[in-house]
């Protein structure tokens, strides 16, 4: 059975669906770029999302708004501006993250970064990463045993912040119990 919830977040959705691709018809009539015309119709599916934030007895509301209901909805605007932005601060940092996971403090890595000049998500996150890609079975490799992976991280401090390293061996345990709930 289908909630009134369910029904009110695909009515905004499927709104947002239809902004969008108008948008895209006017841009393109107007003589946008194509480039632009995508990011048009981007940012239109994103126009409501602060809507989120918005009670859905108040967006499902089948008679008039009283002042104090009106005065929520308004704040859809500003919610879904500090939203976006608040992504944007996460893809910015995911973006790093994406072209630092595989610089080694050395300066080894793709892009010749060292040390503390690397992203301090991204050598955490290289961490995480080597250790499952040596803990996984790979189609062109065995999987490793946790041991020798711990060996590895340890003994390659030239590549690894020890102290991201320490964490996760005194989280070790933690980690483990992941792979066996997959």
């Amino acid at each position: 059975m289908i909630t009134i919830e369910q029904l009110v977040s695909n009515a905004v959705f499927t709104h947002s669906q239809y902004v969008s691709q108008i948008s895209k018809i006017i841009a393109r009539q107007a003589g946008y770029p194509e480039d632009e015309i995508i990011i048009i119709g981007q940012a239109a599916l994103l126009h409501d999302v602060g809507k989120s934030d918005v009670p859905f007895s108040i967006l499902n509301k089948p008679g008039a708004l009283t002042p104090n209901e009106y005065d929520i909805v308004k704040k859809h605007a500003e919610n879904g501006y500090q939203q976006i932005m608040e992504t944007i601060k996460i893809l910015m940092i995911a973006a790093s993250v994406a072209k630092e996971h595989h610089e080694r403090l050395d300066g080894s890595g793709y892009f010749s970064i060292s040390g503390e000049n690397i992203n301090p998500y991204a050598r955490l996150i290289s961490v995480a990463d080597v250790f499952d890609a040596l803990i996984s079975r790979r189609v062109y490799k065995e999987s490793w045993d946790v041991e020798n992976v711990i060996q590895y991280l340890t003994q390659n401090e030239q590549h690894f912040d020890n102290i991201i390293v320490g964490h996760l061996i005194c989280v070790i345990n933690e980690v483990l119990l992941t792979y066996e709930n997959t």
